[in-house]
This record gives C-alpha cells, sequence and structure tokens, in this order.
C-alpha cells in the first residue's frame, strides 16, 4: 500500500519548513555577483554578462583540469520510467559525454530506473551519500525532500541567478515561485502541461476496431479527443468486455480525484480541497464529496463486472505498460494538446483518446514535482550548469527526450520525427515516453502525428484554462505533522480498496470518513483554511 500512497502524494504539493543549507568553496566564490529582477514574465540577471562569464570561466576551468589529469569530473541526472532503463541507455549516456565534454567540461550521465525502483532507492541513496546529483521529486514527495535535508537551495550564493540564466530564461517568474517554501527555491518545475484535462478514457483503437465503434467518425475537439460522457465509455466497455473476454476491460489507478476531478488538493495534499475549485476558497473533506462517492461507486460497478483485475491492488506495474503488455484494453489520465501521440508511444499501440471531463490549471500543478539539486552534491555550481543546460540546450534535450537521430528516431520531410524503419514503441532501444517529466521538452523535436506547433498549443493550453482561485497557495503544514501523518495511515488502510473497487462505497465510505475525522482531518482542515485566508488576504484574492 505504500506505494499507493506516494502515488497519490505524488502529483501534489505540500509545504514544508525551510531547510538550511551550507554551500561548498565553488558555491561561495559565486556570492554577490548577480542579482535577481523580473524581466516580463521571466527572472534574470541585472548583469547577464557577468553570469555568462562566471559560466565561462567554471566550464574553462573544469576542461583545462580534464586535460591536466585526462579524467572529467561527472554529474548524473536520475528518474524514472515506466518500464524502467531503457536498453540503449549506455549508448545515449556516451553521446551525451561526448556532447558535454565540450559544452560543458564534464561527463554527464543519466540515471534511470523503473517506477518503483525509483521512490523506493532514491531515497536511501540521497539519505546514504551515493552520488545522485539532480533527481525529479517525482514519486518521491517535493514537500518530503525538502524537509528530508536531500534539497539544496538553488538561490544559495547566487547560483541559480549565475550560473542557471538557461532556466530564467525558460521559466515565467509566477512558475518559479509556486515552486517556493518558505521563500526559498529548492527545485524548478519542468516546462510542460500545468493544465490538465480531467477524466481523458484512453482505449486501444485495435480494440475499438473489433466491436465496430467508427472513433475517426467523430468529430475530435482542438485537442484532437473525442468528446465523450459516462454513458458511451460505460457502453463501449460493455462490448469490450464481451468481444475480449480474456483481457482486463481497465487498467486501475489510484487517480480518481487528482487525474479524474476538478477538485483541487490545496496545500499540496488531498486532506482538505476546494470542491469549487475556480469560485471558491473554502476547505471542504473530499472523501464525503458526492465526487468522490460517484468516482468509486463507478469503479466498483466496473469491478463487479469483471472490468478490474483482481490484482490491481498489489500489481505495482504503470498502467500504460499494462496496456502495453496487451492484458488490458484502456485507462484513464489527464489529456493536454498531443497527448495522443505520447499515450500511444507509451501503450504501444494507436489509442483513442475520450474526454470526460474539463479543463482545469490546479493550485499545485507547477510545483507538483520539481527538479532539484542534491544538498550533497559535490559541485553544486557543475551541478547547476548541466540542470541548465537541459533547460536551454535542444541537442541535449532531443538526446535526454528522444535519444539518438538515425538510431531511435529519424527527421521525416515536413520537419517531425519517427521512427527509423523496422523500430517502433515495442523494440525501440531508447523510447521513454516521459515528455511530461522532463526538464524542457518544449525544446525538443515534435513527433509524428502531433502538429508541428503543439509545444505552442500547450503554452496557449496553460494560458487559456480555468484557474483554481488558489493558483499559487502553499501551506506549510510542520505544525500538523503528526495528524498528516495519522490521516495518511488512514488513508493507507481504506482509499485503495475503494479507489479500485473492491468495496461498496455505501458502507465503506462512511467508516472511512470516521475514521479521518478521529485521526484529527477537521483540525487539520480548519489549519488549511486559516492558512488559506491568510494568504488570500495577502495577495487579495476574494
Amino acid at each position: 500500500m505504500k506505494k499507493v500512497v506516494t502515488l497519490f502524494i505524488c502529483f501534489t504539493l505540500a509545504v514544508a519548513m525551510l531547510v538550511g543549507c551550507k554551500g561548498s568553496e565553488s558555491d561561495k566564490a559565486t556570492d554577490g555577483k548577480v542579482q535577481q529582477k523580473e524581466e516580463g514574465n521571466t527572472l534574470g540577471s541585472d548583469n547577464k554578462t557577468d553570469a555568462l562569464d562566471l559560466s565561462a570561466q567554471a566550464i574553462a576551468d573544469r576542461k583545462a583540469e580534464a586535460e591536466k589529469t585526462g579524467k572529467y569530473q561527472n554529474v548524473n541526472l536520475a528518474f524514472f520510467t515506466w518500464t524502467g532503463k531503457p536498453s540503449g541507455l549506455d549508448r545515449i549516456n556516451t553521446r551525451i559525454k561526448e556532447h558535454t565534454r565540450e559544452t560543458l567540461g564534464l561527463d554527464v550521465e543519466l540515471m534511470i530506473l523503473d517506477v518503483s525502483a525509483y521512490q523506493q532507492n532514491i531515497p536511501l541513496m540521497l539519505s546514504s551519500g551515493e552520488q545522485v546529483d539532480i533527481f525529479t521529486t517525482c514519486t518521491l514527495s517535493y514537500t518530503n525532500c525538502v524537509n528530508s535535508g536531500y534539497t539544496f537551495d538553488l538561490e544559495e550564493n547566487g547560483l541559480l541567478q549565475n550560473y542557471g540564466q538557461g532556466i530564467l530564461n525558460a521559466l515565467k517568474k509566477e512558475y518559479l515561485d509556486a515552486c517556493r517554501i518558505d521563500g526559498s527555491l529548492y527545485g524548478t518545475p519542468g516546462l510542460k502541461d500545468y493544465t490538465i484535462s480531467t477524466a481523458a478514457i484512453m482505449i486501444g483503437e485495435e480494440y475499438l476496431d473489433a466491436i465496430g465503434y467508427d472513433y475517426k467518425a467523430n468529430d475530435p475537439d482542438n485537442k484532437g479527443y473525442i468528446n465523450a460522457d459516462w454513458d458511451l465509455i460505460e457502453d463501449l466497455f460493455a462490448k469490450l468486455h464481451k468481444a475480449f473476454p480474456d483481457k482486463y476491460v481497465y487498467s486501475a489507478q489510484d487517480n480518481l480525484l487528482n487525474q479524474g476531478s476538478s477538485v483541487d488538493p490545496a496545500g499540496g495534499d488531498f486532506f482538505g480541497v476546494l470542491l469549487d475549485t475556480v469560485n471558491s476558497l473554502t476547505i471542504e473533506n473530499a472523501f464525503d464529496s458526492d465526487t468522490f462517492y460517484e468516482w468509486c461507486n463507478r469503479l466498483y460497478r466496473w469491478n463487479q463486472l469483471g472490468y478490474i483485475s483482481p490484482d490491481a491492488l498489489t500489481d505495482t506495474t504503470g498502467a500504460s505498460a499494462k496496456v502495453k503488455s496487451g492484458a488490458y484494453m484502456s485507462m484513464m489520465a489527464c489529456g493536454k494538446p498531443g497527448y495522443k501521440t505520447q499515450i500511444s508511444g507509451e501503450c504501444g499501440r494507436p489509442m483513442a483518446v475520450f474526454q470526460v471531463g474539463e479543463d482545469i490549471l490546479k493550485s499545485s500543478a507547477v510545483s507538483s514535482f520539481p527538479w532539484c539539486v542534491n544538498q550533497n552534491t559535490e559541485d553544486k555550481v557543475a551541478t547547476m550548469q548541466v540542470l541548465n543546460a537541459f533547460y536551454e540546450d535542444p541537442y541535449l534535450s532531443n538526446l535526454l527526450v528522444w535519444g539518438e537521430e538515425g538510431m531511435d528516431y529519424v527527421k521525416t520531410d515536413d520537419g517531425h520525427i519517427t521512427f527509423p524503419e523496422g523500430v517502433d514503441a515495442n523494440n525501440a532501444e531508447y523510447y521513454t515516453s516521459m515528455l511530461w517529466l522532463m526538464p524542457n521538452y518544449f525544446i525538443t523535436n515534435v513527433w509524428d502525428g502531433d502538429p508541428l506547433d503543439v509545444y505552442e498549443q500547450t503554452d496557449a493550453f496553460n494560458n487559456n484554462a480555468p484557474k483554481s482561485k488558489a493558483l499559487g497557495f502553499s501551506w506549510d503544514n510542520s505544525d500538523y505533522s503528526a495528524e498528516f501523518t495519522a490521516l495518511t495511515n488512514v488513508y493507507d488502510e481504506y482509499a485503495p480498496s475503494l479507489t479500485y473497487g473492491f468495496v461498496d462505497p455505501a458502507d465503506g465510505i462512511p467508516k472511512f470518513v470516521e475514521k479521518l475525522n478521529n485521526a484529527g482531518l477537521q483540525e487539520y482542515m480548519k489549519a488549511k483554511q486559516s492558512a488559506l485566508d491568510a494568504w488570500a488576504l495577502e495577495n487579495g484574492v476574494n
């Protein structure tokens, strides 16, 4: 159950106490060189020339040292995929090193694990002093990483301002500010889709073809989705189950509120939420809401009908990997422009995307899982320069996202990229399908099937969607850590069986809510409401 809770918390941000950090001697040398200022929607240096000079000098010094010793300093970047380490990773790391020795005077390596190994092993590596220089906090919880002392204040001694100009140019000020904890910046968000299209149901096109459903006849919306309602989805599920009794219809996940609804986990967790996200600042109990009951009841019905695997609670395989295996036919996630291409790659087959929900930008969408620098990394200047490069260097970002040209992808005449002849998502040596996790995929090539302006569409998608009234709100819940732990334990015990459809919600939800209240939910919600009220007053939100 630990994995279920971690994934539940993964896509939300809780706010924690400020962690004091101590820089290395190389960090101290940068102190006071460059200050921060606003430039339109971005943060930049008051003297970018000074920052560029400092950065160039650091690179030159490393190259000189490598020429003298014959050895390049190593910096690694850790993340996960649903299926683990790609078979072509060593080749990609070789290409990356060839590039970064020239551009950064460093050896840079990717460390890629499967999702379960990542969330179990990376905290152990961070706490034991093993080398993990840059890491994503997805599945780890940004707040937990800050509280545990794993992260470094990126603005200490002018580190970000002097060696992260590419990050400052790529990200809007409001995006960086959203990742602050008690005013300090411990992580940078990936430049991605922050808005989500809730309750996007993906079904393999081959299965829809088999039941005679003409998904091409439906006029898709401007994101390429089929607008649908639950009646249509349930009719399709019934037909799929009848046509393919040897397969499971739905690959269930614990994502009902996070991806399946507009409920906003204000302050970073679902123990007190905004149910009327766009219009209200009233903290309410998500688990006693009609939205939660309707979702649990829907999953309970699907489970009773045999659409869900009896092993759903214990099988930790990612939903898309299950569909890719051929044993499952559909899943739910949150949509965005270009998602059909992405999810088809993840699932290893063309997927039709049905949008049942609505578009929403939730309060913690930007700050859910930033990229962080390890507090104990050997050289924070070098590490910051590597993180910066993944935000501004298209060649490096393409290696990270798509792999090596000619081996993992080829360019098409119209400007897209696609698989080389004989290669597909199932046999590709490097095809991570993790766009949403990357530092900046907006500077990479566009995969065949997406419009060439898909990144511009995604930016517009972020800017134009309905936004949570609490966008930018964060909460230091450290005074309520005991209550949070108790509430999490109750969630662990009761929620998974409800959200995977193994317990009748009419019986299970009242017991769940009673246990939450006994664990201090009302006190926790009251404190969160007070913090939200103070934030709203300070920021003129009413």
